[in-house]
């Protein structure tokens, strides 16, 4: 009798386990599909555009999917100088290149030099946007350690929220308790055996709240670099009121069965502008209902309607519906990026625009600048947040403006001179550091000052203009510097 029941019991192991088989199979191929990313980077000096900072590491996470891609987060391989990868369990790393980019949504396309690097993966495929407190499961290469960290979850909330890589940009997030740590960033949250995310931040003031980004801006990232370059996720432009308070739908004639949001602004140059009006009321977006606190349905939960924008392309239509003067009005507007997008976001991978003549620095003031420290003055605060605010159209494409000055004997007196917007260069208006540049250069040589003025101060800055043509290669040789201007944007990536 003893001897059946030790049969009976391997018999019912035996089942058991070729029962989890073909789970344990599936849990095999995600792990062999998600690599751990070293990124050896180096950011800009902005108070010394012309400098980079030491070399630094960082550690993040990326996972295969189609046409040998690796997708990761835009933060892992920002301002990298050679990007390592490594698989489970492996400590032979790989050469990586950085394919494509999405700085606005925090995405990156990686592609391994070595194509034996992708002998035996299988892509992990895409899924869909996961149901409210349903399961999901979290894979990376944490900090603190090498090997590949797995932690389950559930997803509790779907909505908008701030990316923090961008810094400005809003878009769809999908919220969980499964841990999201440092280095976890750019794996993949999975459920069902496929990808339903990308990890990209954690709320560091909240235990056991991580972050995704769903699948349907990862499929339009991919959408839009099908023509091998990333034009961004396109935005409507108006900034709007809720219209809870019924009194206020009524004062307004809106029908009973119609609700809306109304909008208070447009920005200037956006896809808004020209098409929508302040004080309309938009009523519906795509054929959607946006009810009275600006929400359309969106699966199983409401999100705002921008939600609409977000899953298109730039240059792709939009229909909405307005209530105006008393009547229905059906438009579409051709989306667009968002204006100013490049100066108000964080940047990456690119090295500062800067000038210097006389011994002057010039920049193009942008949030980098403004958030380094003691940059954050009521003149910068104002042209780089609120002057389109209050003054439409009074913003130029760059507010150029002197960061710091090298001394020298052509710049006597100015030595202690900071972040002098410069309006004017000998009475004539400037609005990028393109057109200072040219400015200078086009001077008749026999001009005997060249003057700065500013809107924000009552004294010009006043140069000799020969002398500081003579001793421009003094100066940049005696400080070091390799090149008196960059003015193109350069790519500071790829040189590994």
């Amino acid at each position: 009798m003893l001897h059946f029941k030790v049969k009976y019991f391997f018999l019912l192991i035996s089942l058991w386990t070729v029962a989890l088989s073909p789970v344990q199979a599936e849990v095999d191929r995600i792990e062999q599909s998600v690599f751990r990313i070293t990124n050896f980077q180096q950011s800009p000096d902005w108070q010394s555009p012309w400098k980079l900072k030491p070399t630094g590491r960082g550690q993040g996470s990326g996972f295969l999917i189609k046409d040998d891609l690796i997708l990761t987060n835009a933060h892992v391989v920002s301002n990298s100088r050679m990007l390592l990868v490594n698989k489970i369990s492996s400590p032979e790393p790989f050469l990586a290149d950085v394919v494509a980019i999405a700085h606005d949504s925090d995405l990156a396309l990686l592609k391994v030099r070595d194509s034996k690097f992708y002998l035996n993966l299988i892509p992990l495929k895409l899924g869909g946007v996961p149901e409210l407190r349903s399961r999901v499961r979290a894979y990376g290469y944490p900090m603190g350690g090498k090997e590949l960290s797995r932690t389950e979850g559930v997803v509790s909330r779907i909505e908008f929220g701030t990316y923090v890589h961008p810094g400005i940009d809003s878009h769809l997030l999908v919220q969980t308790d499964s841990a999201i740590n440092p280095g976890n960033s750019g794996g993949p949250i999975t459920q069902s055996g496929k990808a339903i995310g990308v990890a990209f931040q954690s709320n560091l003031r909240l235990n056991d709240v991580g972050y995704f980004i769903p699948v349907p801006l990862i499929t339009r990232f991919l959408d839009d670099m099908k023509d091998g370059k990333y034009d961004g996720v396109p935005e409507i432009g108006v900034e709007t009121s809720s219209l809870i308070n019924w009194h206020y739908r009524r004062y307004l004639g809106l029908p009973e069965d119609t609700a809306g949001i109304l909008v208070d602004r447009v920005v200037p140059r956006s896809s808004a502008e020209g098409v929508i009006k302040p004080g309309d009321v938009l009523t519906k977006i795509e054929d959607m209902q946006i009810d009275a606190a600006g929400m359309v349905n969106y699966g199983e939960q409401q999100v705002t309607f921008f939600i609409e924008a977000e899953n298109r392309q730039i240059g792709d239509l939009l229909k909405i519906q307005v209530w105006r003067n008393g009547k229905f009005h059906d438009f579409s507007l051709t989306l667009k990026a968002a204006p100013f997008g490049v100066e108000m976001r964080n940047s990456y991978d690119e090295l500062p625009e800067y000038l210097i003549f006389g011994g002057l620095v010039f920049i193009a003031l942008n949030r980098n600048y403004i958030h380094s420290p003691g940059n954050v003055t009521p003149p910068l605060a104002y042209e780089h947040w609120y002057r389109e605010l209050e003054r439409p159209r009074t913003r130029k494409d760059q507010a150029v403006l002197i960061s710091r000055v090298l001394p020298s004997s052509v710049n006597s007196g100015y030595t202690n001179l900071h972040n002098f917007i410069v309006s004017t260069v000998n009475g004539k208006s400037i609005n990028t550091l393109n057109d200072l540049d040219k400015m200078l250069k086009d001077i008749p040589l026999d001009t005997r000052h060249v003057v700065f003025e500013s809107d924000w101060q009552n004294m010009p800055i006043v140069l000799d203009y020969k002398k500081s043509l003579e001793q421009q290669q003094s100066v940049l040789k005696r400080y070091g510097i390799m090149a008196g201007s960059n003015l193109s944007g350069m790519h500071n990536k790829g040189t590994q």
